[in-house]
């Protein structure tokens, strides 16, 4: 069976939630916690964010998820929860037979929703990147002298491009 589209799937989806953990690489407690303005939210609540619309997109998918957020907010805690249920996602990519099985309607948890498991990965995908932009942003805010992971978001782009223009 071809499996193409599915490693194609994978290797968008690693490219693109990659930049976000050099974000959270060596980030105290007080920059996971600052916030630009009142109403704004920090970089953990942007994480939390992520990992709470990736635990619904399971739910969409029909999977309940490994976990649905870090209760705590401490930095360990976030980025394991956010490992976790990523690999979760990239785990039901891989059981896949064939790319077919990507465009497959499956029915949510509550039986309510039908999503298509390769659109909703892009999707995710494309989600870490459209946030990444923030995450950058308050870090650097915080600390002008942070290197931004610039040459990890560039991969997610070539990587996204090189599909999008046939050249892989």
């Amino acid at each position: 069976m071809n499996r193409q589209k599915i490693f194609m799937t994978l290797e968008v989806f690693a490219a693109c939630r990659k930049p976000l953990f050099a974000v959270l690489d060596g980030i105290s407690p007080e920059q996971l916690g600052w916030k630009a303005a009142g109403e704004s939210r920090s970089i953990g609540e942007i994480c939390r964010h992520l990992l709470r619309v990736d635990a619904w997109y399971l739910k969409r998918l029909g999977v309940e998820p490994v976990v649905a957020d870090a209760k705590s907010g401490e930095r360990d805690e976030l980025i394991a929860n956010m490992q976790k249920i990523q690999h979760q996602i990239a785990g039901v990519v891989e059981i896949c037979a064939g790319d077919a099985d990507l465009l497959v309607d499956r029915t949510s948890l509550d039986g309510k929703d039908k999503e298509k498991l390769g659109v909703a990965v892009i999707h995710i995908a494309q989600h870490y990147l459209y946030h990444l932009a923030q995450l950058i942003y308050l870090r650097r805010a915080q600390d002008r002298n942070w290197p931004s992971p610039n040459k990890a978001w560039e991969e997610a782009t070539y990587v996204i491009g090189d599909y999008l223009l046939g050249m892989k």
